[in-house]
């Protein structure tokens, strides 16, 4: 890129910014200093720069004195640095002749002694001056939005996103990675503290899917890339061979004859399922997709059945994994949570005593569709009498989460209505630290509990809590209460992260908080948004969560997609993209490895790298790791940054 030659005429604006800059600077002998400086032409001293007299002002000035760049000596650029471009650019230039000095939050505002601040605000000014010389004229291209929504994850959130944005007439994809739609509402019974029938909530949901015309879904999928920024961003995903065409109904006369068989994902292991299988009867898609490692057909040959009994001609052994690319103008990610480690807490005896279950697996065995038919069995097939449920499980202690859930003393409390509805006679015990309901329909479920038989005894240590075999039964033991014999214990775990959240925030570069899920763009003013424009986190992937709030978070960022992805807008792309010298470049492929964005591609042709300024967010990245120079980061050239070092040296 080409260099202006360090001449012109700067005009420069003083902000005296209230009193926050007056009354610890002394203006007046900054003014006469900057106007004795080189090349500068006039220095105007105004109260409020940033208020719509001191926008016209600088607007009215620069259009009458013509200056070659403006340097305005005000606050933080991140405040304002976009009102003063486009008072210049009003005033007849460049939006990129604008340098500002940070005079509050580095000088007046940090520095008590006034002289010491007025020292300082001079070598910001300097520093400004000798910089802004050497800008170069920058274009503002835009490009016009798209509207598509592409949702990564098939949940209840996922599904709602999809039917509200399908119903603004958007087009939607939505991409899976588990075989069908549903996530971990279908696994379930009964939704609390309504106890809803969940299939009967999620069923005509999934049916509203597979009709709506403006959605496309794509199960059994990998997201590998998402690239771009808000109103363009391109979604690309491996999409894994079903070996079964998009002819099959799911009629299942496959089933009977399959003789491989392996343990189900969807019963949480709990069950076994056929090598050729769907998730779940009128499951989305419908079609059956093969298990290629439990097949008898790929692990020694011995088995075709499935060929000759499937009225559709539907069985594929030749089908292939085959890569999918999606277009799109945002992207909402509904990847669920997962469960933590119960492996490193020993004393819970989980996976190593029977009839210790987690409660997402209590509720497998205690379902219609479950693994024993909705009977609730013990390991050697007798049924419990008595069950006790740990809260906290996994949480609030030493090896475990570190924060509350807010959502697992409600499960909790449902095992016991669960239980009940099955052996009305077993007798439940709740063991618990501290008791959370975050709403009044959750506080009445839990005295509903309560009155119904549930014995609630309280620990105020969940690290106390053991849980060892004793005899035919099992004993649980901790601070606070007597010992108690059961004869099935479930254990109420809190939420964690989705075992995929860390691979899509790579993917997407939304940064994860502390606890492991999506932060938020703000808590409060856009809880739905991530760190990245354009992305949202809905579900319990943004949180824990209940099914409610789920699908409240999903409606909320449709609703601001909606609002800003309009057809025919136009959005604003990156104002200050980094550029590779192409006569330059080695062809090291350096600045591809470390682009955060994958805005970098090698022409392997030609030996060089070049940058598609549509994705670049102008970081500035490769033009630090090249070792040739060929990557420039555009504004941020090492003659204009080495001028302003040499302003602050040198005043």
């Amino acid at each position: 890129m080409s260099q202006s030659n360090g001449s012109g005429r700067i005009g420069v604006f003083l902000c005296r910014c209230g009193t926050n800059i007056a009354n610890f600077v002394d203006l007046e002998d900054v003014a006469k200093w900057t106007k004795e400086k080189e090349g500068v032409d006039f220095v105007e001293t105004f109260d409020l720069l940033c208020s719509p007299a001191g926008k016209a002002f600088v607007e009215k000035t620069t259009r009458e004195r013509s200056p070659d760049s403006v340097v305005v000596v005000a606050c933080s650029p991140k405040m304002h640095e976009k009102t003063f471009r486009e008072a210049i650019t009003k005033g007849g230039l460049n939006l990129a002749r604008l340098q500002m000095a940070n005079i509050r939050e580095q000088a007046a505002w940090v520095t008590p002694d006034k002289k010491r601040a007025t020292e300082k605000t001079k070598s910001l000014i300097a520093a400004a001056l000798g910089r802004s010389v050497l800008h170069d004229p920058l274009e503002q291209k835009s490009s016009e939005v798209r509207t598509d929504v592409v949702v990564i994850g098939g949940g209840i959130a996922g599904i709602e996103a999809a039917l509200s944005a399908a119903a603004a007439g958007r087009k939607v994809t939505i991409i899976e990675r588990d075989i069908s739609l549903g996530g971990a509402v279908i696994r379930t019974e009964e939704v609390a503290p309504a106890m809803e029938c969940a299939p009967c909530l999620l069923a005509p949901r999934l049916s509203a899917v597979r009709e709506n015309k403006n959605i496309t879904v794509i199960t059994n999928a990998e997201v590998i890339a998402v690239l771009g920024f808000f109103g363009n961003f391109t979604v690309k995903a491996t999409k894994k061979a079903r070996y079964v065409t998009d002819a099959c109904i799911g009629c299942e006369a496959c089933f009977e004859v399959c003789i491989g068989s392996a343990k189900s994902s969807f019963h949480l292991g709990l069950g076994d399922r056929k090598s050729i299988y769907t998730a779940f009867p009128g499951s989305v898609p419908a079609a059956a997709v093969i298990d290629r490692d439990s097949c008898k057909h790929f692990t020694d040959g011995s088995c075709d059945a499935c060929v000759s009994v499937c009225p559709f001609s539907a069985i594929d052994f030749e089908q292939k994994d085959s890569e999918v690319i999606v277009d799109a103008g945002a992207v909402i990610l509904a990847i669920g949570t997962g469960t933590p480690d119960l492996s490193a807490l020993p004393n819970l005896g989980y996976g190593t005593i029977s009839d210790v279950y987690t409660m997402p697996e209590f509720e497998r065995i205690a379902s219609s569709n479950g693994p024993y038919g909705g009977e609730i069995k013990r390991h050697d097939g007798g049924s419990p009498s008595s069950i006790a449920v740990i809260h906290c499980a996994g949480s609030l202690c030493e090896g475990g989460l570190d924060y509350c859930s807010g959502i697992c003393c409600v499960n909790a409390c449902k095992a016991g209505d669960l239980a009940r509805k099955k052996l009305p006679e077993i007798k439940v015990v709740n063991i618990h630290d501290r008791l959370v309901f975050p709403s009044h329909e959750t506080e009445h479920f839990y005295h509903e509990q309560h009155e119904a038989g549930t014995k609630f005894l309280r620990t105020e240590n969940p690290s106390s809590v053991v849980i060892k075999n004793s005899g035919s039964q099992i004993s649980v033991s901790g601070d606070g209460f007597a010992d108690v014999l059961v004869d099935m214990v479930v254990l109420s775990t809190g939420s964690t992260n989705s075992l995929s959240a860390e691979i899509i925030a790579e993917k997407t570069q939304a940064l994860l908080g502390s606890s492991g899920f999506f932060k938020p763009d703000h808590q409060f003013l856009h809880s739905t948004g991530t760190t990245i424009d354009g992305i949202y986190a809905v579900g319990s992937c943004a949180g824990p969560c209940d099914v409610g709030t789920a699908t409240a978070r999903a409606h909320a960022a449709i609703g601001d997609i909606s609002a800003k992805l309009v057809a025919g807008r136009k959005i604003e792309l990156e104002l200050m993209p980094s550029r590779i010298d192409a006569e330059i470049c080695a062809g090291c492929k350096l600045c591809i490895s470390v682009c955060p964005y994958s805005a970098i591609t090698f022409d392997a042709e030609k030996n060089v790298s070049s940058i598609n300024e549509a994705i670049c967010r102008g970081c500035g990245t490769c033009a630090a790791t090249c070792p040739g120079g060929a990557a420039t980061a555009v504004h941020f050239t090492n003659s204009q940054i080495e001028a302003e070092i040499a302003g602050v040296i040198h005043g």
